[in-house]
């Protein structure tokens, strides 16, 4: 099918699931969903009521164990609040106290929704009204931002058989996990996968490390080249031969693309070490087509699990990594034209001003024409440690911030904001580098003034007003402003 019709087709199958959605939701189906009311998106609650899901994430027990609140922290709940494994300990009366002062302030402060990053604690879901995101980890190899060499590397550790049977059951098995125990819970938002996935690759082509790879190393994706790797019985090398051969009349033709002109689909099969080209152009065409195959059967299997268990709640899908993608736009293209069919909202991390962000997540509706959650944000990225005490800066920041969700929420295709912090803590890996005494590390967090995650309340738990003032204020006005984007 042509690359322009299966993406007019699909947008056309979106539209007709977001009238039927808009139908649905005006009523109530018992579960979040999305709606188009005309021509503007938003979530519906499980009653059909319209709402913008305004989140923040990392409200997690690691911020109420720094050096900075210990004393405070055993003052407030007492001795209990933590097990032995870093956890908060869950079913104590510590755990209840601590759970029902955070849902007060987070709800208070105009959150409605615990996103990505969130530890599942049952404590914090008794004590607050708030919707919440599931994260389905695998714990993939990727890090959400892994430059060419490093995916290379992390994928020869473990190269992840997309399309071998211990991948579908341990997807099985995530979804029995997680899936299953939440399928009728109301509150719950939707699902997400997993951080940045590499779909683009930020590849620094004019770095030390890249001009140190193999000519298949630059050319090919690192994950194709892992199951290019892959013993020929195994189910990814098998599936890559298997576009080879609609690619290829005959298996010499192939193999003369990687310099191997006297192949046989059984050499090539056998073949486990990749390194020179003789065709690094044609190579890396193989390379976008067999990326396309493996962006399908993620998508594919990951909402096949779900939905085995779970019909009703939305699919958020991975988080897209806008800071890098948006530099690739045509692998971005084709990364939403693979998962449009398999998720309900376009779900994204972006980290820049709100002018860039708009012009991106334009292109994002219109290749996706669903819409778009940025499930983990910052305006303002990296802020540089600051004292409580500097209201100038925190001051300005809540004005930069206030400014940056009304103009996103003014598109009314952007439903969700979620930020990346609740809580002004030490950052983990620091926080981990003091505890081991690793004085490098914690020297380099200490020089960047980067030691502390972005957040709205003090280590203390103390709202930190100039910050959250006006930002609070724009998000109890965000309805509003989104509800003004119709005709837009």
């Amino acid at each position: 099918m042509p690359h322009v019709f299966r993406r007019t087709t699909g947008l056309l199958a979106t539209g007709l699931l977001g009238l039927a959605a808009s139908l649905l939701g005006a009523e109530g189906t018992g579960f979040v969903g999305i709606a188009n009311k005309d021509g503007v998106w938003w979530f519906t609650a499980p009653d059909g009521r319209t709402f913008l899901s305004v989140g923040a994430n990392h409200v997690e027990g690691l911020y109420w164990q720094s050096p900075n609140n210990r004393e405070f922290v055993r003052q407030t709940y007492g001795p209990d609040l933590v097990s032995t494994d870093g956890q908060i300990n869950e079913g104590g009366e510590a755990a209840k106290k601590w759970a029902a002062n955070v849902a007060r302030s987070f709800e208070s402060a105009g959150f409605n929704t615990f996103g990505f990053h969130n530890p599942l604690s049952p404590s914090l879901r008794a004590a607050s009204k708030a919707y919440y995101v599931v994260e389905l980890d695998l714990h993939t190899p990727w890090g959400w931002n892994m430059t060419r060499p490093q995916l290379l590397q992390a994928m020869r550790r473990r190269p992840t058989d997309i399309f071998g049977e211990a991948f579908r059951q341990s997807v099985e098995a995530n979804a029995a996990e997680f899936v299953k125990p939440r399928a009728t819970d109301p509150m719950l938002l939707g699902y997400a996968y997993t951080d940045g996935p590499p779909w683009t690759v930020s590849d620094g082509p004019d770095s030390i490390a890249v001009k140190k790879l193999s000519d298949a190393e630059r050319v090919i994706h690192p994950w194709n080249l892992a199951l290019m790797s892959l013993p020929a019985n195994a189910a990814g090398k098998q599936a890559w031969l298997a576009l080879m051969k609609t690619r290829y009349p005959t298996a010499e033709k192939a193999g003369a693309t990687y310099g191997r002109p006297e192949a046989t689909w059984e050499s090539l099969g056998a073949v486990t070490d990749w390194r020179k080209l003789s065709d690094a152009k044609q190579a890396a065409a193989d390379s976008v087509a067999f990326l396309d195959v493996i962006m399908r059967q993620w998508y594919t299997i990951r909402h096949a699990a779900i939905r085995k268990h779970d019909p009703h709640h939305l699919i958020l899908g991975d988080k897209l990594n806008l800071g890098r993608d948006h530099r690739y736009p045509s692998e971005l293209a084709r990364s939403l034209e693979a998962m449009q069919p398999f998720v309900d909202v376009i779900n994204i991390q972006y980290y820049a001003p709100a002018a860039e962000q708009i012009k991106t997540l334009g292109l994002l509706h219109r290749l996706s024409g669903k819409p778009i959650l940025n499930g983990d944000t910052a305006c303002n990225p990296l802020w540089e440690d600051n004292p409580i005490t500097n209201t100038d800066f925190y001051g300005k920041l809540g004005l930069t911030y206030a400014d940056h969700v009304t103009q996103l929420f003014a598109l009314p295709y952007f439903i969700g904001w979620h930020h990346c912090g609740y809580i002004r803590g030490l950052r983990k890996p620091y926080l981990e580098a003091l505890q081991k005494g690793d004085t490098r590390t914690a020297k380099s967090y200490e020089d960047a003034h980067h030691t502390y995650r972005e957040g709205f309340f003090s280590e203390l738990e103390e709202p930190i007003a100039p910050l959250l003032a006006p930002l609070s204020q724009a998000l109890r006005d965000s309805e509003k402003v989104h509800a003004g984007a119709k005709g837009k």
